[in-house]
């Protein structure tokens, strides 16, 4: 550890992260402690000597406590919420607000996405510049094409919390966007929104914004406007916003989506081709110190013109420590404390880059990479020389794949059987064509020779396209929905670190922590599925533009909305299967479900499933039913259902256009009747 003191200040800067977000800890009482712990120091360091030596075990437990602290500290300091001019705590009604787009526009099945940095307010003709980001959602236009990345426009809309779909066990939007400081959305219509002259980007940004113009622009005239310039930009500077969608998901079955997403492979690539280029700059001091600088700005640049992620900010962080070590200090790092370095600056920039699955799938890749590849090769000692460059990529990946899986399958849910494979072959290729992409950038001054570059590298990534197709295509390539929660995972990291220290460390005892963790993990599971056997909920899905009910009782499951949802692989996977896999819930008969046309019960619990066939009567009695749940867009008005119903709740699906279902949200109120807007408050579960 002494080796490694940046390891030492990296957990307990991580550790009072965590507790800031889970148990958010008032701003009193973090600096209270934090003062506590600097007057113990301080009385500490006028100890005598002999004093200070035995009481030595107690300043190391302030030093943590401090650091701990200063962790919770910065989530507070780095949430834009606090600060005084953020644009939520200005805004009133329907302010003009000043927005400088960030990315570039993403279509949508009705509308246009983007993210964009609020610039001013305008309340009252005064203009008060503000801060903060915001997601906006344009409504599709043929001038909205025409918006791109630094463009400034003026926008008059309510603004509304980012919305998530609140199914259970799926992907939290509002919390991924809230990582990222943003808490409202607006949706634009064609007359909210008009573009302004002022222009609000440094001259930074502007050449940054034009040099991954240019690259873009030179990768689309060299490669075409197709799904090859598309994966080359991806490939080259992390650009993802014309990726198609079942490509992607064929890379990622694959096992190598990695090599389409920015990452430290990139900044090794080009930190190796710069020594190259720079090694006949014979040694000296100033010499030196010119090619740190020309590494250093180089890295940067591409990082900063790729987006920083938080992958790319790690390995760019990382090189620039290697870089001054070999040029300025003239001495060579230690790897562990390089990395923990890294991390730790990361951190204090943002600390919530902590929850970014990049930044942990980005280190813990390295890390298992450092510990485990050396001793995994030397296993092995082969003479023949190709052979041994086999085994060592063999090597190479699997170290990789060591530390990574269980963060894979907590957030993604698939494991990719064929990942070695497909990496070998894949990672090469890939290696190849990003070598060719820079060419073409260096020698798109020269038309000819850049048109023949360019069409080698798209017959090259024609070649890796099928051949990702053809792995994902073979019988057995991924093994799908595996569900791996948190406490699950936990577990698995402690199981993998015991068995590295036996392994590495030489510790027999470490297997006693591996056969704890693994009847933890064994007993929680038992326990919950126990539990489970016993749990019945329905669940009214968010599905944009469809009806989805799922009645769980048990391990036994039966559907009850649209069809065209079930037929439907892409939105099955992507709504309904996270929920069914929390529950551990399989298609099944459940005894206690019935339905007849729009009546549905389940034990002593009704339900009835108003939708557009549905005409107002006048019944001899009111229908008694528990809920109504009201579903692609019914021609009738609140109070024509309250003189055809009792009911406990009204629900409003997400099948149903917002404005129909605002109306019916006032004549609710007014009719002082329960309602739930699933589009707008998420899914909604019943128990029965």
């Amino acid at each position: 550890m002494r080796a490694t003191p940046f390891l030492r200040l990296c957990i307990p800067l991580a550790f009072g992260i965590c507790l800031q977000i889970w148990l958010v800890i008032s701003w009193w009482w973090l600096t209270g402690i934090l003062l506590l712990m600097l007057a113990g120091l301080l009385a500490w360091s006028f100890l005598p000597l002999g004093k200070q030596y035995t009481t030595n075990p107690l300043r190391g437990v302030l030093l943590y406590v401090l650091i701990i602290c200063a962790g919770a500290l910065l989530v507070l300091l780095k949430d834009i919420r606090s600060q005084p001019r953020y644009f939520g705590k200005l805004l009133q009604g329907r302010d003009t607000l000043l927005v400088s787009i960030q990315e570039p526009l993403q279509e949508r099945a009705r509308s246009w996405k983007t993210t964009a940095v609020v610039q001013a307010i305008v309340h009252h003709r005064q203009v008060i510049p503000v801060k903060g980001n915001l997601l906006l959602y344009f409504q599709k236009h043929n001038t909205v094409s025409s918006l791109q990345c630094g463009d400034v426009v003026w926008i008059s809309s309510t603004l509304n919390p980012v919305s998530s779909s609140g199914n259970p066990g799926a992907f939290n939007y509002r919390q991924y966007c809230a990582a990222k400081q943003i808490f409202h959305q607006a949706y634009l219509k064609a007359g909210s929104w008009k573009r302004s002259a002022y222009n609000s980007n440094t001259l930074a940004d502007r050449y940054l914004l034009q040099a991954r113009a240019w690259c873009i622009h030179t990768l689309q005239q060299y490669l075409g406007n197709g799904p090859d310039a598309a994966l080359a930009a991806a490939l080259l500077i992390g650009y993802r916003y014309d990726l198609d969608r079942d490509m992607v998901q064929a890379y990622t079955n694959a096992g190598v989506v990695h090599i389409i997403a920015i990452s430290g492979m990139h900044l090794a690539l080009i930190y190796a081709s710069l020594l190259w280029v720079l090694q006949w700059w014979p040694p000296h001091r100033l010499s030196n110190l010119a090619k740190a600088l020309i590494v250093i700005s180089m890295l940067w640049g591409f990082a900063l013109i790729t987006g920083a992620a938080a992958s790319i900010l790690r390995a760019a962080v990382m090189f620039t420590a290697v870089a001054l070590g070999q040029f300025v200090l003239d001495r060579h790092t230690n790897t562990y404390n390089t990395l923990a370095a890294s991390a730790f600056l990361l951190l204090c920039y943002d600390p919530w880059l902590l929850w970014d699955a990049g930044f942990q799938l980005s280190y813990l890749a390295v890390l298992s990479i450092v510990l485990c590849y050396k001793p995994l090769y030397e296993l092995w000692l082969i003479q023949n020389k190709w052979l041994n460059k086999l085994w060592e990529a063999v090597a190479l990946t699997l170290a990789a794949q060591l530390f990574t899986i269980p963060v894979c399958l907590y957030y993604f849910h698939q494991f990719p059987n064929l990942f070695l494979p497909a990496n070998l072959l894949i990672v090469t290729l890939s290696t190849i064509i990003l070598y060719g992409l820079i060419v073409l950038l260096v020698v798109a001054p020269w038309p000819a020779l850049a048109h023949y570059t360019g069409m080698g590298i798209k017959y090259l990534i024609i070649v890796m396209n099928r051949l990702v197709l053809f792995i994902e295509q073979l019988p057995y390539a991924v093994t799908n929905n595996i569900y791996m929660p948190l406490y699950a995972t936990v577990c698995a990291y402690v199981i993998i670190a015991a068995l590295v220290t036996v392994w590495l460390g030489k510790q027999p005892k470490a297997w006693l922590l591996a056969l704890y963790a693994g009847l933890c993990w064994v007993g929680t599971d038992v326990t919950l599925t126990i539990q489970a056997a016993n749990h019945r909920t329905i669940i009214i899905y968010n599905v944009p533009a469809y009806t989805a009910i799922d009645v769980i009782s048990g391990h036994q499951l039966q559907f009850a909305g649209d069809t065209a949802i079930q037929q439907n692989d892409s939105l099955r996977s992507r709504y309904l299967q996270p929920a069914r896999l929390l529950y551990g819930a399989a298609p099944g008969v459940i005894p206690a479900f019935s339905r007849k046309n729009a009546f549905i019960s389940m034990g002593h619990t009704r339900m009835v499933v108003v939708d557009s066939t549905w005409r107002p009567f006048s019944p001899a009695k009111k229908f008694s039913t528990d809920y109504i749940l009201l579903s692609h867009h019914p021609r009738l008005t609140i109070s024509q259902l309250k003189n055809m119903f009792t009911c406990k709740m009204i629900i409003f699906d997400a099948s149903n256009p917002l404005w129909q279902i605002q109306r019916w949200k006032n004549d609710c109120s007014t009719l002082t009747l329960r309602c739930f807007s699933v589009p707008e408050q998420g899914a909604y579960l019943i128990n029965f």
